[in-house]
This record gives C-alpha cells, structure tokens and sequence, in this order.
C-alpha cells in the first residue's frame, strides 16, 4: 500500500516555523494535515506508523498532546481508530461501530471523536475558511475585552492560533492558543468566536506568579486556577449551559462544571483552616488539588465560584481585580453570603490564612 509523502509533513514544519514571525493570524497548518493524512486513507492507503509520528510531532499537535497528556497507548488507539473511520476496507467495522455510536458515543468514544470530523468534513471545511476573516479575529477579542478592565483591554498579535483536526478541546498559554476545529464549529454556532476568546482571555490577563514556599504551592495553585477558569468561563460557558441539549455529545459542559463544585469549596475551606491551625504543616499539594477539582483545570469550581459573583451584583469588582486570586475569594465570599441558594461559604479562620497569604506573596508577583 502507498504511504503518504514525508516530504509533506516537513514543508508542514518549515511553514509553521515561518509563520510565527508573521502578523497574527490562524495557523491551519496542523489541520491542513489532518485533510491531507486522511483523503490518502480513502483511497485504502494505511497510516503508517512514521507518518503518524510526523503528524503528532507537527508543532501545536506536540503542544495538545502534552497538555492532555496523551500517551504512546492513547495515541496508537487514535491512530487506529482515524483508519477504521476513513479506509474503505473497515466500512463493515466502522458500520458496526456507528450503530453502537447512535445509542451511546461513548461506547466506541474515539471512533465517534474521530466520525464526526469524516461525516461533517464539508461543513467544517467551510466553516475553516470563514475563520480567516479579520471580523472574526475582532469577535474573538470583542469577546475577550468583555471580561477584561480597560488597561488590559489590548490587542496581541504576538500570540499564535492554531486549529487542529484531532480531538475536541481548546486550550491556551504560553502566547499560544489551540482550539479543535469540531469543539471551534459547534462552540460558534451558539455564540461566535466565545471559545476562543475564552483561551485568548488566559493570555490577555496576564496573570501573576509569585515566589511560593513548599507549603503554600497546592493553595495558591487552587486559587490561580480557580480565577483562571472561572472568569473566562463568564465569556462562554452560560451559553453553552443554555444550549445544553443542542449540542453534540461531549460538548454540553453542565456535568463537567456543576456537580460537586460545592463540595470542592467545602473542602477547599476545611484544608485551608488545617493549614492556619498546624502554622502550615499541614499542607495539601498541588497533586491533591488536581485530583480535588477532578483534573479541570479550575472550571470546577470556578465557574461555580464566578457565577454566584456576577449574579449577586459585584461584575465590576471582579473585573478590577482580575489578576488578583486572594480578591476573588473574597468577593466569592461576599457573594455566597448574599445567595438565595445558600452556596457554601469560606470559614473566618479560612478567611485570615489566605488574607496572611495575601500579605505574604502579593508583593513578589511576576507577569
């Protein structure tokens, strides 16, 4: 059988390279690949293993991947399910896979991750030439600039965007920003370009580090996570809350921001007054709170923490102090005490450790 050209995928290196000294703009290159990795499997070709390890090793898949932190097992499962999606001699595998895939897609997960990009190609190749568009570009910071004060309210033409054909997420740091083009398509259906002004809003924030002793490193990872998340989730996630049943399996976040946020808080509370009444000693790492907020990131609970925020009245406070992750546990404390849900609240004793921490390490910030 033939295998895709490997020349291919080093004039796919050198461009992206090439790009990032250019203005800003959307970098397709990895996506392109994607196009092109997969109209040679419809002719039958197979996806060998040096192809496939010159695809993943394309720049922003290499950043994805370690993000999500894939490895070799996921990825060989991947590989293989991109050919029984696409090759013609697996139609009868692929059939009988889809006909699970209708009752439940988690059933055969990957398969459907990568159905939807065969089914819907047409639509979402369309949909990738829209994006080029400078009114797009201004509706992803229009989106950003909404949960963002004036003085950071500024354009940054430093930061790379790049779409992918594999998976269904979006992240940003480090000036970049990556965005699945199936999770891009449908977030934008229900609210233009608020996915990626969402991951923008990481960069255009500019958030601090500080110099953290041991015992204050899982703590403050809370806290920056929870600020992190929870204001950009104000750009995107009520939308998408309210389309909850109209999106395509997967892309509904209710589940994955709601349950069990209040009971993280609880939590959250009860660790951080072990820590005022042992001087410190009695610390969680920051291992313990990844595996607390379930490995989101700090959507739960930050975005259960901004919400009750910005529906009890202080928007603007938050928005003042959006770099600061002790003020936002305040300002989320004055907010819970107001709710008519009662959500539950940071203990006095809490309160005084995070405002010592605040005191501590305010003054050694970085961007």
């Amino acid at each position: 059988m033939k295998r895709l050209s490997h020349n291919y995928f080093l004039l796919i290196i050198l461009v992206t390279i090439a790009a990032k000294s250019n203005a800003q703009t959307f970098h397709m290159n990895a996506l392109d690949a994607y196009w092109e990795m997969t109209e040679t499997l419809k002719k039958g070709d197979s996806l060998s293993q040096k192809t496939w390890e010159n695809f993943l090793n394309l720049e922003p898949n290499q950043i994805y991947i370690k993000n999500q932190g894939f490895d070799k097992d996921y990825l060989e499962r991947l590989r293989r399910s991109i050919q029984v999606v696409y090759m013609p001699q697996n139609a009868e595998i692929l059939k009988k896979r889809v006909l699970a895939i209708e009752k439940d897609p988690s059933t055969y997960w990957l398969t459907y991750k990568v159905y939807v990009y065969k089914i819907h190609e047409k639509e979402l190749k369309d949909f990738q030439q829209k994006l080029v568009s400078p009114d797009y570009l201004s509706q992803i910071y229009k989106n950003s600039f909404s949960w963002l004060p004036k003085y950071l309210q500024k354009k940054d033409d430093t930061v790379n965007i790049y779409l992918l054909g594999i998976e269904n997420d979006a992240i940003a740091g480090s000036g970049t920003v990556i965005a699945t083009l199936w999770n891009l398509y449908n977030a934008d259906k229900i609210q233009t370009g608020a996915l990626l002004g969402h991951e923008m809003h990481h960069v255009l924030r500019k958030p601090f580090h500080f110099n953290v002793e041991k015992q204050d490193e899982g703590i403050m990872y809370f806290l920056n996570a929870v600020l992190n998340e929870g204001t950009a989730d104000m750009i995107d996630k009520p939308t998408n809350i309210a389309n909850q049943n109209t999106l395509p399996f997967g892309l509904g976040l209710t589940d994955f921001l709601i349950p069990q946020a209040d009971s993280i808080v609880t939590q959250v509370n009860k660790d951080i007054v072990a820590m005022k009444k042992s001087s410190g000693k009695n610390f969680k790492t920051e291992k313990d709170y990844r595996n607390l907020i379930q490995w989101t990131s700090g959507h739960k609970p930050g975005y259960f923490m901004a919400d009750i925020i910005v529906r009890n009245g202080y928007r603007n406070q938050l928005l003042e102090n959006i770099q600061n992750p002790f003020k936002f546990i305040y300002l989320y404390n004055k907010a819970a005490n107001k709710d008519s849900k009662n959500p539950p609240v940071f203990t006095d004793d809490a309160i005084k450790y995070i405002k010592m921490m605040e005191k501590k390490y305010w003054y050694t910030k970085s961007n």
